[in-house]
């Protein structure tokens, strides 16, 4: 895939001017960004480059100072988090969304319960926790787990809703390599059904997923390309990726 083939395909989400201030610090800026159905895309960029604000702000953390967030061509702006999930986006956050007093099993039942019958639910939560590698976690109480269990069982509660659209926010953050291995996979195939955004600084797992690839830097789009080109461009390596793309090239 080229960059000149891009403008084929339904966006399935699209920002228009999205723009996020606080007092006077501009944190996201006239960002103008599209995602086609079914698309996998990586968002990158140091701290401080906007990328976790403008995930915030299509997740319906924050509501933009300006500009417009559109999901399946319907304005989400201003939309709280529940409303945007219940349009049939999966959202994981940078700190696991789950219940620590009940069992994962429990935890990935109720999720599935949003998009399926009661007993089809049960199936779903049983085959998810199955895939996602956290069958010996299953009765455990999610409050007793180390954290990236707790990335993975979230994981699982995302996919067991079957989303049309998942946004990952640094999904493999506190991971084992094993963990951000199954981690890996899991992200690729969910790739597959739905589409995906991935905002991570792990640049081993970045190259293990990643295909076309938005760089930010602050607060701005600062390139777009596939990563081949992203790893290969000095620009990107050097100032807003630094030391870990060198490791990981």
């Amino acid at each position: 895939m080229t960059d000149a083939t891009r403008d084929d395909g339904y966006r399935i989400l699209r920002t228009r001017g999205l723009t996020m201030r606080f007092g006077g610090v501009t944190a996201v800026d006239n960002v103008d960004f599209d995602l086609r159905d079914g698309e996998l895309r990586c968002l990158l960029g140091p701290n401080g480059a906007g990328k976790s604000t403008f995930f915030k702000c299509l997740t319906g953390q924050l509501v933009p100072s300006e500009g417009q967030v559109l999901l399946k061509e319907q304005p989400v702006t201003g939309l709280n988090t529940h409303e945007i999930v219940n349009m049939g986006v999966g959202i994981k956050t940078q700190v696991p969304n789950v219940f620590d007093g009940i069992t994962v099993y429990e935890n990935v039942r109720l999720s599935a319960r949003r998009k399926h019958t009661a007993r089809i639910a049960r199936d779903v939560a049983e085959a998810t926790i199955e895939k996602c590698g956290i069958r010996h976690l299953i009765r455990r109480e999610v409050g007793q787990l180390a954290h990236g269990q707790r990335q993975l069982v979230e994981l699982a509660m995302v996919l067991a809703a079957s989303p049309d659209l998942i946004l990952l926010d640094e999904p493999a953050a506190g991971m084992t390599g094993d963990e951000r291995d199954r981690l890996a996979q899991l992200v690729l195939e969910a790739a597959r059904t739905a589409a995906v955004i991935v905002v991570e600084h792990d640049m081993q797992f970045i190259r293990q997923i990643a295909r076309f690839v938005t760089v930010f830097n602050r607060g701005a789009i600062f390139r777009e390309a596939m990563i081949d080109d992203i790893m290969r461009d000095r620009a990107v390596q050097e100032i807003y990726l630094g030391k870990q793309a060198d490791a990981a090239a």
